[in-house]
């Protein structure tokens, strides 16, 4: 009995932080894992919560080296939970949750939007076009545009199934693929980079 809460702890532990590795690798894809890296950070805390009980059972019940290996384990794993917890809490406060759609497809299947925020120290404009299927929705970036290069985007609109035109301070065409929601064309204005943004 004892053996079994202790294997069931470490495998919804190792379930948990596998998840959470996951969700926040995942950026530009699916909506409900990707921008919201607070979470899935809290979600990996627990996850190495779990491994550091389940490491301080065997501590307890082991002997000689196994006991100090698993000790051992168990300090360090409950180290990398606290420090889970407290990116996620970092995360949660600077969070930005200021996005907004700027267009929707004819059909009502996608939508555009722009994410304001910053980069470090410059205002930056993130847009994305998105399913729209709830929590099931998949995102592909179309492109960033940093304020000190005087670009930025006001509206868009579809012009077909797999193009977007995002209109501001210059006209942009950008096509997509519509079947994977998949970027085909990308626009970067300014140091303003798909790896410094990730929205």
């Amino acid at each position: 009995m004892w053996r079994n809460r202790t294997a069931w702890l470490g495998v919804a532990g190792g379930l948990l932080v596998a998840v959470a590795g996951l969700a926040v690798a995942n950026p530009f894809r699916w909506i409900g894992l990707g921008d919201r890296t607070w979470l899935w950070t809290f979600v990996g805390a627990a996850g190495l919560g779990a491994l550091c009980a389940t490491c301080g059972r065997l501590a307890v019940a082991g002997r000689g080296l196994a006991r100090l290996a698993s000790a051992l384990a168990a300090v360090g794993l409950c180290l990398a939970a606290l420090v889970a917890a407290g990116g996620g809490l970092l995360v949660l406060a600077f969070r930005d949750g200021d996005q907004r759609v700027v267009a929707a497809s004819p059909d009502g299947r996608f939508e555009v939007v722009v994410h304001d925020t910053s980069n470090i120290i410059d205002p930056v404009q993130g847009a994305y076009v998105q399913t729209t299927n709830g929590p099931f929705s998949r995102r592909a970036y179309l492109g960033c545009f940093n304020s000190e290069s005087g670009a930025s985007v006001e509206s868009a609109r579809f012009v077909g199934p797999d193009t977007v035109i995002l209109e501001g301070t210059k006209r942009w065409e950008l096509r997509f693929d519509s079947a994977n929601v998949r970027s085909i064309e990308t626009v970067e204005e300014g140091a303003c980079t798909r790896q410094l943004y990730t929205g």
